[in-house]
């Protein structure tokens, strides 16, 4: 899949802006501040209708523009080029088309534009929360399968709505009644999330272990672990109903649901090492990168295409002999890559653009 342009209004830092891209290496380069992230992540954006930096939909709308913040992408996919559309009002409600023709749900959006981002920020998969992880897996398996995002939804409107009986009625005889029928419809779709993570990480895990030892330079295996409830695999459903049956006073005490797949982890080993805890930040780095070229393969295995590769200003975290070993894995791939500066002898072939004061020149 290749993004073939991207056009920008009252978007963040860009007033009017139209950027065509080659289907191989593009590099965004300039002085820090200039907006090559605002464009960057335009294209995340578009993928799964939110910012990989957490922006609010309201941010997003340039500070002094008066007028709705607009995404326009044309996408070139197998067999037929495809428009991805996004307006979104100071109210920070969006309308979204794909081929001129709105959609009425999110998850229509999902897959439409198949994209891997990662960034500095990106570290947080590693060494901070398993939200974090939780995420990585959750937003890739999202933009494969639109039936585990729709799972997802369900399961999350399920835990917000036991999560608010447990406050409301607590100590009272109607809480665990009330309680049993929302958890019987949670085992129900955590069984389906568990098994889509599981098969996933599955598929995943040698491909990553591939990738980081080429990155250490042969000097590191990887190996990634799915960390969730003790159950039976054969009786998953069972094996959770028995769980919140065990933790219903905790759950009713501390008016939270302390069990389930929103709390599950992603165990990653490099070298020997736990690496969310222990490692080296040039272990985390690696290990984390890793994890991103392994999902973009997975991406290529499920539908016959790669999807996007971003790399917001990570080549400064990288030395040189990682950053020839990352490019020289992305053959096929369109990758777009910001920075401050770039040599071309790492990336021959490369297409170099400089943002300077809100506009893209072609070097």
């Amino acid at each position: 899949m290749i993004v073939r342009s991207v056009t920008l209004k009252n978007y963040l830092s860009y007033q009017d802006l139209t950027v065509a891209f080659d289907g191989g290496v593009n590099v965004l380069t300039g002085q820090n501040a200039v907006g090559k992230t605002n464009l960057a992540e335009s294209i995340y954006y578009a993928s799964v209708g939110k910012s990989a930096r957490g922006l609010k939909d309201k941010e997003l709308l340039r500070w002094d523009g008066d007028n709705n913040a607009e995404i326009h992408l044309s996408v070139q996919k197998k067999y037929a080029r495809h428009t991805v559309d996004i307006d979104i009002d100071k109210q920070g409600k969006k309308r979204i088309m794909i081929d001129k023709i709105p959609i009425a749900k999110m998850g229509e959006l999902m897959g439409a534009v198949y994209v891997v981002y990662f960034s500095p920020g990106e570290m947080r998969l590693i060494k901070e929360s398993p939200a974090d992880r939780r995420r990585f897996v959750d937003i890739s398996l999202c933009q494969q399968d639109k039936t585990y995002f729709y799972a997802l939804v369900r399961y999350n409107q399920l835990l917000a709505q036991r999560n608010k009986l447990l406050k409301e009625y607590y100590n009272t005889a109607s809480l665990k009644p009330m309680s049993d029928i929302i958890v019987e419809k949670m085992c129900k779709e955590q069984e389906f999330i568990i098994n889509k993570r599981r098969a996933f990480l599955q598929k995943l895990a040698p491909v990553a272990d591939k990738k980081h030892y080429l990155l250490s330079g042969g000097k590191e295996r990887l190996e990634l672990e799915y960390e969730t409830e003790e159950i039976d695999e054969n009786d998953v459903q069972g094996s959770l109903r028995a769980l919140y049956e065990k933790n219903f006073e905790k759950d009713s005490r501390l008016s939270y649901t302390t069990v389930g797949v929103h709390r599950d982890d992603l165990k990653i080993v490099a070298g020997g090492i736990d690496v969310r805890k222990f490692g080296s930040q040039g272990q985390q780095r690696t290990a984390a990168l890793s994890l991103k070229l392994a999902e973009v393969e997975l991406f290529y295995t499920a539908s016959g295409e790669y999807p996007v590769l971003i790399l917001d200003d990570v080549m400064s975290e990288l030395d040189e002999q990682r950053q020839r070993a990352l490019f020289a894995s992305l053959a096929g791939i369109q990758t777009i890559v910001t920075c401050t500066s770039f040599d071309r002898d790492i990336a021959p072939g490369a297409t170099v653009y400089e943002i300077k004061n809100r506009m893209i020149k072609k070097l």
